[in-house]
């Protein structure tokens, strides 16, 4: 079996992102925690699938993350929410996502800011990596090499 292969959002701005799986349409959030050279934005998160059938953005809504941004490379270099929506759940709608934010960040490593405990075996399940940061978890997600499409560096 062929690993299929995650697929990497493009932006030509900073507003939205996508594939031929997901749009993400949102900005960046004024005054919010970021790491260097990045920025926080705030995106939903629609099929682009359905979209482009015609479906209206209520229908093809499945869910909104919170990401960070390099700006200057338009990379995705952490996330710090994810949400799918409870209709879509359990369907590997959140996996692929992940996946594909992790295809559009440095190297294929997606860095996981403040893990929820009820998303752990979510996470667990993905193979991440974890490391406490004081009373919270952080984690990272590396897109397995089979499922690299390209260099993200």
């Amino acid at each position: 079996m062929t690993a299929q292969r995650a697929g990497r959002l493009y932006a030509t701005s900073i507003d939205q992102f996508a594939n031929e799986e997901f749009l993400l349409s949102g900005n960046i959030v004024p005054d919010a925690w970021a790491v260097t050279d990045t920025v926080a934005a705030a995106y939903d998160v629609f099929d682009a699938r359905l979209l482009a059938d015609g479906s209206a953005a209520e229908a093809a809504t499945l869910g909104r993350v919170d990401v960070l941004v390099d700006p200057d490379r338009l990379l995705i270099d952490g996330l710090t929410r994810l949400e799918i929506g409870a209709g879509r759940r359990q369907r590997g709608a959140g996996r692929r996502l992940v996946q594909s934010l992790a295809a559009t960040a440095p190297a294929g490593r997606l860095n996981i800011y403040d893990i929820q405990p009820e998303a752990l075996d979510f996470w667990i399940a993905l193979g991440c990596a974890f490391r406490p940061r004081g009373d919270v978890l952080d984690g990272s997600y590396v897109l397995p090499q089979a499922q690299r499409g390209g260099s993200t560096d």
